[in-house]
This record gives structure tokens, sequence and C-alpha cells, in this order.
């Protein structure tokens, strides 16, 4: 094993809890490091013996360092104790670091499918009646709880099983357009005339690539996504150079220095690119697409930070909590962006979806995202320079949108799966905005007129007002501020009659900064009296504007 030079030793990190670094290709085990203190996300540090530990994106020394597959501390002791580690090294590195299916390619943050429970962990920590538990109650545990030390040394002890599981270390690296056919802890099918079925498809897990197929053309686009697999859709002559390495029953690819990249999909059957529209329309070898069938969702939650979208949660009957998309940023974003909530109800078919493009060279994409559903603005800034551009306009469409550690989305698209609208578009219609009252800003607007029902999302520890959520006596929905479903306690004001707040002031925890807040009640009687001073009622009409961030709230009435 060859060290790495202390003084120019630049470690690649990955946030998996794995082990040990690789050989030039990271077809083998090369040197064990550390124990170092785990940087931050977009952090380099320099470990005490000079090597530099790097978790920056794109970073070009990452691009050529050797690969890593880091470990918790506890973690490795867990696994040393248990088994003899010196022997399985190589076979630690395989299994650990080809959960990254080739060099380079994104963390793409996928769940886990099933919970595999080795019941002496929790014997261990005297809670052993979680035996007793069924599955959906333990998976539920599980996503409150997932990064309890409990499940890593579960996840640990799964590894030591694998361990007395015989598999070849022998190492087999043919090209991939041979393969025809492979699977998971199996042998690769080869042959010759693997051209006769020209598209390949990857579908990979959160332990690596877990299966390779053949196809006679590229899938129909169905309406199937998934949050626990990524697909990747390749055409015979993108094959060129790409290198399969298979050992221990597990596969990586090598991909050659001309290529940038490889698209991922969640769905295996994704739309055709020629026939979707995107703005902006940059997309890379390297894009990691999402899609959102919006006839099969009943809201969106955008995560918005200054002006931009970090992450869209779809609400389904089996998602309808964006909680789990919003734990998917780093902490530091989770710190800063506003939850942007828009309601489909059963009243509000989708006619059209568009963005807002700005004409200022200072403001960049994602200043604007415009879902239109009887004219829904979001994340609206006081932006004046700006021009539509309609992406669809079908009442069955797919949303797509791309995702990158750390960045904000910077595409959105549409591909239409009905029948579009070729009738004239009339203009979209944007309520007039002023400047923002507070940094960081979103600007939200609804009528007050006919409403049937008022949900008010409110702070939990200081019952202060975070959003609105109005149900109109026609079945439509609108939301105001960062309605948080599922989150965040409510009140729910039946046949309102006021709508009465109070402005006030509140001070950031631990500073002397003051902040913007607001109080909100609702009424069913005209005649009302509040404990305090400083509230303002107002009958169920007009209109509110509601401007707010992820710690800043500011309402306004107008009245007809």
């Amino acid at each position: 094993m060859t060290a790495l030079a202390r003084s120019d030793g630049h470690v690649s990190l990955r946030p998996n809890c794995g082990i040990f670094l690789g050989n030039g290709n990271s077809t083998a085990f090369s040197q064990r490091l550390g124990p170092y203190i785990f940087p931050g996300y977009g952090h380099r540090i320099r470990g005490k013996d000079g090597i530099l530990l790097c978790r920056k994106p794109a970073c070009s020394l990452c691009a050529v360092s050797p690969e890593a597959s880091t470990v918790h501390s506890d973690c490795y002791e867990f696994v040393a104790q248990r088994s003899n580690v010196d022997r399985s090294l190589d076979y630690l590195w395989v299994v650990t670091a080809w959960r990254t299916p080739w060099r380079r390619a994104p963390k793409f943050r996928l769940e886990e499918a099933v919970v595999k429970s080795d019941w002496s962990v929790f014997d261990h920590v005297n809670t052993s009646r979680m035996r007793s538990l069924p599955p959906e109650i333990l998976k539920m545990i599980y996503e409150y709880s997932a990064t309890s030390i409990i499940w890593r040394f579960n996840a640990a002890s799964e590894v030591i099983q694998r361990l007395t599981i015989p598999s070849s270390d022998h190492l087999l690296s043919i090209p991939l357009r041979e393969v025809s056919a492979w699977k998971r802890s199996g042998q690769p099918w080869t042959t010759e005339t693997a051209h006769n079925l020209p598209v390949v498809r990857l579908t990979i897990d959160s332990r690596g690539i877990q299966e390779v197929e053949r196809l006679p053309g590229n899938p129909l686009f169905r309406r199937w996504r998934t949050d626990g697999l990524v697909f990747v859709t390749l055409n015979h002559e993108l094959l060129d150079g790409v290198i399969a390495h298979f050992k221990f029953g597990s596969l990586r690819l090598e991909l050659p220095k001309t290529c940038h990249g490889i698209q991922t999909w969640d769905t295996p059957t994704p739309p055709d690119l020629q026939k979707c529209r995107f703005y902006p329309n940059n997309i890379l070898h390297s894009t990691q697409f999402k899609t959102i069938d919006l006839c099969q969702t009943n809201g969106i939650t955008l995560f918005f930070c200054n002006g931009q979208v970090y992450a869209i949660h779809a609400h389904t009957q089996k998602a309808p909590c964006a909680l789990a998309t919003y734990q998917r940023l780093s902490p530091r974003r989770q710190r800063s962006v506003a939850w942007v909530y828009v309601p489909f109800s059963q009243r509000d078919y989708i006619t059209a979806l568009g963005a807002r493009m700005s004409l200022s060279k200072s403001s960049s994409f994602g200043s604007t995202c415009l879902l239109v559903s009887g004219d829904v603005s979001v994340g609206l800034t006081s932006a004046r320079q700006a021009k539509d551009l309609l992406l669809s306009k079908s009442r069955s469409m797919t949303m797509i949108y791309d995702t990158l550690e750390l960045q904000p989305v910077s595409v959105i698209g549409a591909y239409p799966t009905g029948e579009e609208d070729h009738s004239p578009m009339t203009p979209f219609r944007h309520p007039f905005i002023d400047d923002a009252p507070f940094s960081n800003a979103c600007f939200s607007f609804a009528s007050l007129d006919l409403v049937d029902c008022m949900r008010v999302f409110n702070d939990k520890l200081t019952g202060l007002c975070l959003g609105i959520l109005l149900h109109y006596q026609n079945g439509a929905q609108r939301s105001l501020g960062q309605c948080r479903v599922d989150v965040d306690p409510v009140e729910d004001y039946v046949k309102p009659v006021h709508l009465c707040f109070r402005r006030q002031v509140h001070v950031r925890p631990g500073t002397p900064v003051q902040l913007q807040a607001t109080m909100v009640r609702g009424t069913s009687s005209q005649e009302h009296n509040h404990d305090e001073q400083g509230w303002t009622c107002f009958e169920m009409q007009g209109a509110l504007e509601f401007w707010f961030s992820c710690e800043e709230t500011r309402l306004t009435a107008i009245v007809h």
C-alpha cells in the first residue's frame, strides 16, 4: 500500500458510512486513514497528518484524488469487535465504496425500501420489545429516528452478516456494451450481439447498481416514480469506453475521461426529452431529473431561499408531508428556507405550467416559479422586469426539474401527457407587488370572499402565525405564508366572519435582531373582543397580502 504524500494528500469524502481509501480506479482497498473530524457540506479541513478532507461540490482536486469511503469510528469498532476486519478490507471497500455507481456520481440520498433489523442490537440496548412490533410500526420508528446510533449499528451488523456469505474476489472488467443482463450477487450475462437490444437500463438503489437490462428501444413513458431508486437509460452509441467492473457480486462503472457524467431519472420510463419544454434549456450530461405527475398530486411544497427553489415535494397519499424532503437539505439550508405550499383541490385542475423569466442580469432563475391553476403565482418577489414563459398548456402533464446536492433547482420543465390546448393563452395575472418589507421575502395573495374555512398554521413554541390555508365555498383552496402540512399545529375557523391579526416584533433567539411577526385569529360572530391591544379586525371581504420568509411575516388586508 502506498501512503499519500502528507503535504498534498487530498481526499474526496462522501456522507455515507463506509470504510477506507481505494486504489487508482477504486477496484480495490488501498489504505485506512484517520480518525478525523468529519467536515460539513461545502467545506474542507486539513487533518493533523496534513491530509485535506474535502466535501466541496465540483472540486477539481477531488476529481483526480483517490476515492474514500468514510466510516463512523464507533461503527468501525462495532464491526472490528465482531469480525476479522483485516481479512475483509477488500470486500468492505467494494460493498461500501461501490454504493457510488461511478466516480463522481452524485449523492442520490435514496430512501431505504425495507428496514432490516438485527434483534441482537436492540437486545444490547435494552429495547428487545421492538421484536414484537409489526414491520409498518418499525418503519415509522425508523423514519423518526433514522440518525440514531441504533440504526447505524443495525446497518453495521448487516455488513458483518454479509462477510460470511461466500463471493468471488476475482475482478472482472469488461466493456458495458458486452453486458446483456446482470443482477446484484450474480454473474453478468455477456454476448457479442448485445447491440441487437440497443438500450441499456441501469437500476440503482442505496447499495449501488442493482440491475442491468437490455431493451429493444427507449421505453414508453409511464406515470410511475420513486424516491427509493434511480434509473439510467443509455443508447448503445453512448456506451463506448464505459467499463463494467464486477467483484464480490457488485458492479461499478468506470467512465471514459471524455464522459462528463450520466443523466439519471426517478422513473424507469422517462419521457422523451425532445418532447419536453424546459426553462432554462441548459440540460447537462449529468442532470438528475425529478418528476411530478400533477394529476396524481394534491399539492406541492417548494422550498425557497433568496428567491431560489432548493427542493420540491409532491403531496400524495403515500407522501402527504414534506418533512422528509426538507430533511434531505443540508442543515445550513434547512435554517434558511421558506416552505411555499400550493394546494390542488378537486376544484383546482391544472390548466398550464409556466416560469417567470427575470430580465435583470443580476437575478437568477428561481426568483419566480409560476404554477397556474386559476392563476396561482408561487414565490413572487418584488422584481419589476420579468416576462412569462409557457411550458405546457395541458390538463394532464408531468412537471420535471433537476436536483443537485447543495445547489438550487436550475431547470424546470413540463411533459404533456394529454392533449395540448392550442387556443390563445390569456396573460398570467400577477398581483402588483411593492418592495419587500424584509430580506429573503416571498409574497402570497388570496381573496377573502366566500371563505368556508380558514386554517391557521402556528409556531408550536411562540403561537405566532406561519401561514393561512383558505378553503372556499366552491371547493377551491389558496395558501398564504408557510403552510407546513402535518408539521405545525393548526387552528380551524369554520365559516369565519372576521379575520383578526396583530403585528408584533420578536427577537431572534440568541441575538438582538428584531423580527416582524403576526398573530392571527378568526371569529364566527360579529361581536367579539380581544384581551390584548393592537388587534385589527376585518370582515371576510377583499383580499389578504402575506409577505413571509423562514422567520418573518407581515400581513396586509385590502378592503373593497
